[in-house]
């Protein structure tokens, strides 16, 4: 299995071909990247073996067409005369807010130029496209590994497993939802679509064999959620419009004041009575 960062890991052997393996998995674990499988290098040293460099190489020397060319055709020219996209990308690495929003951006397959500029409108930031696309070239290239694979690399990411595999697979609005760039939705849609999942799973429920309890526990609940959708759906816009305004209305809601303290509730001291103490008291009286 290939490694997201294999063209920056080319480059480091190209430009030190005595680096050890040792030293490679080093400067992946300082730039936060996971370990490659252990026969990766191996394979990626005799892929680099199969098509060496000019026999006068001069990475460094712009002048020397055939060493240029082959920087070109490996694929690592600007890390050897880097780019300010390349300077960007680098800084990514760095910055663990950036790093995530970019990784995501790249998983999600979104257009680079519109979603940096919402980025940038949203925190504040000066990511480019050129950076962007630096990064998912060097760093976390998606067209090396396939669907599987990304699974298998991304399992021991534990706390972005979910969120990096959804991507990889969500349309355009989900991956928006998901960098909480657009979170603006169609009401009577939205309706619709969870009508059509609970019809789906409905169906998928009723191919079960047998009548366990269970199965029509399922499709008791799965049968109401589609009547309540449709019922929904059949509101007027008006009244749909109160009722989601409602639910926004008690989702932000929060009050800023503390609440009481037990003394505040039960000046007394009657914390367990219910009461009872004071009753008497004003019996007697």
């Amino acid at each position: 299995m290939r490694h997201p960062a294999e063209y920056y890991l080319r480059a480091l052997i190209i430009r030190d071909p005595s680096t050890t393996d040792a030293q490679l998995l080093r400067e992946l674990d300082q730039k936060g990247f996971l370990e490659p499988q252990q026969s990766y290098l191996g394979f990626l040293r005799q892929e680099l073996g199969a098509t060496p460099p000019p026999q006068v190489f001069q990475p460094f020397n712009k002048l020397h067409r055939p060493s240029m060319q082959y920087l070109r055709d490996q694929q690592v020219y600007e890390m050897f005369f880097p780019t300010s996209g390349i300077e960007e990308a680098q800084s990514y690495l760095a910055d663990p807010d950036k790093r995530m929003q970019v990784e995501q951006v790249i998983m999600a397959r979104l257009d680079i130029r519109a979603v940096a500029t919402k980025l940038n409108r949203k925190h504040g930031w000066f990511l480019t496209e050129d950076g962007i696309s630096s990064y998912r070239h060097f760093f976390w290239n998606l067209k090396l590994l396939t669907f599987d694979q990304w699974g298998r690399y991304l399992y021991e990411r534990s706390s972005l497993y979910d969120r990096y595999m959804s991507l990889l697979q969500a349309d355009a609005k989900l991956a928006l939802f998901h960098l909480r760039l657009d979170q603006t939705i169609d009401s009577k849609r939205m309706i619709s679509r969870a009508q059509e999942i609970a019809y789906f799973a409905l169906e998928e429920v009723n191919q079960v064999p047998g009548v366990r309890a269970d199965k029509v526990k399922a499709i008791g609940i799965l049968s109401k959620s589609i009547t309540d959708c449709h019922n929904a759906l059949s509101t007027s816009d008006m009244a749909l419009s109160g009722v989601l305004k409602e639910f926004e209305r008690f989702r932000v809601e929060h009050h800023l004041q503390s609440p009481q303290t037990i003394h505040q509730l039960s000046p007394t001291n009657n914390y367990t009575g219910s009461g009872v103490d004071v009753e008497d008291k004003e019996k007697a009286h």
